[in-house]
């Protein structure tokens, strides 16, 4: 077996991927066509033209044209089916998905309880693989808005709901100013991670880190721009949700050489590799990963060690930890014996 099939088959944990970043491409032209009449996208090309973007402000704007086209109940069930569907065949075996709710409330008076039920009842349609949620606030919301959903979040435990993440634009919406909203969560119970560092320096993961007291932080890029802060993290063993292939498709860094994953790495941080809106930025964890190995120099037991570091940082049980981590062991044991067996023939 070849690194590329390896970077294939091996079982898969993601950590930072929003759900309806992560829509197929021809799901999401069915969305297109069930409410655009062909005004702006007229095939599905254009749609995929569409995902291309100048900077992370860029970004953002297509992210929301993207949810005018899901307004519905029965289009999160859809768009929730169709994710899980696609994330069995890339045989990734869990997932702690962002849901972003702000749009839909605003925009199409929908309930967030009801968005979290139908996607529930989407992914449970799908086996194979486990998608547990975490409700992203939205920052550009504000700590009101995000503390209102932030009391209906915490009702909702029993459809996988682990915890809290706040999105968005961070330059506007520092960390710091849901304090009061992290400190209730933690108080409900829920885990909590924040997009921090991604298009602004370190002062904002010191922030998700000091008045937030996130359990992970997303992005970090900027993390390498402050040796003391990467010792802290160390330390303290915050793990970091990386997103490689985002961040060179938004701009928040420039080159793919430029990430700081393998410096982050090899200094022995909690690290997992991400997609963060697959389908929106055209990639997958097997190219995630096959990145690792062309770019950066990763070998094949430290992609198998990033596996690990992922499990290990995930918000799941431990039995369900145990289970996932036999699987990518058992993986691991039978590639190595055919490899044993190759060389001996």
């Amino acid at each position: 077996m070849n690194i590329n099939e390896i970077c294939k088959e091996i079982p898969k944990v993601e950590l930072h991927f929003h759900l309806t970043g992560a829509i197929p491409i021809p799901a999401f032209w069915k969305l297109v066509q069930k409410y655009d009449n062909y005004e702006t996208i007229q095939s599905i090309d254009d749609l995929e033209k569409k995902f291309q973007y100048r900077d992370f402000i860029h970004f953002l704007q297509v992210w929301r044209w993207k949810n005018q086209f899901i307004r519905e109940y029965d289009d999160f069930e859809f768009v929730a089916k169709e994710v899980s569907l696609d994330l069995q065949k890339q045989n990734i075996t869990y997932v702690e998905a962002f849901v972003s709710a702000s749009d839909f409330i605003n925009n199409f008076q929908l309930e967030l309880p009801e968005i979290y039920y139908s996607i529930r009842k989407g992914l449970n349609s799908v086996s194979g693989t486990k998608v547990n949620i975490i409700g992203d606030l939205v920052r550009n919301y504000g700590p009101e808005e995000g503390n209102k959903q932030l009391e209906e979040i915490k009702e909702l435990k029993h459809l996988g709901v682990l915890g809290i993440g706040i999105g968005g634009s961070e330059r506007e919406y520092p960390p710091e100013i849901f304090r009061k909203v992290y400190e209730k969560a933690r108080k409900y119970g829920l885990k909590t991670t924040a997009h921090a560092g991604e298009v602004v320096g370190p002062e904002n993961i010191w922030s998700a880190i000091k008045s937030l007291k996130v359990d992970r932080i997303g992005h970090a890029t900027s993390i390498i721009q402050d040796v003391e802060l990467i010792k802290f993290v160390k330390d303290h063993e915050i793990p970091l949700e990386l997103c490689p292939g985002s961040n060179v498709k938004t701009g928040s860094i420039r080159n793919i050489g430029d990430h700081p994953i393998k410096t982050l790495f090899d200094q022995g941080l909690l690290i997992s590799v991400n997609t963060d809106d697959p389908h929106m930025f055209q990639t997958t964890m097997e190219e995630e990963f096959m990145t690792l190995y062309s770019q950066f120099g990763f070998n094949i037991q430290e992609i198998y060690d990033i596996s690990k570091r992922a499990i290990a940082s995930s918000w799941t049980q431990d039995a369900e930890k145990e289970v996932l981590l036999s699987k990518l062991n058992n993986f691991a044991q039978n590639i190595s014996e055919n490899l044993n067996q190759s060389s001996k023939i």
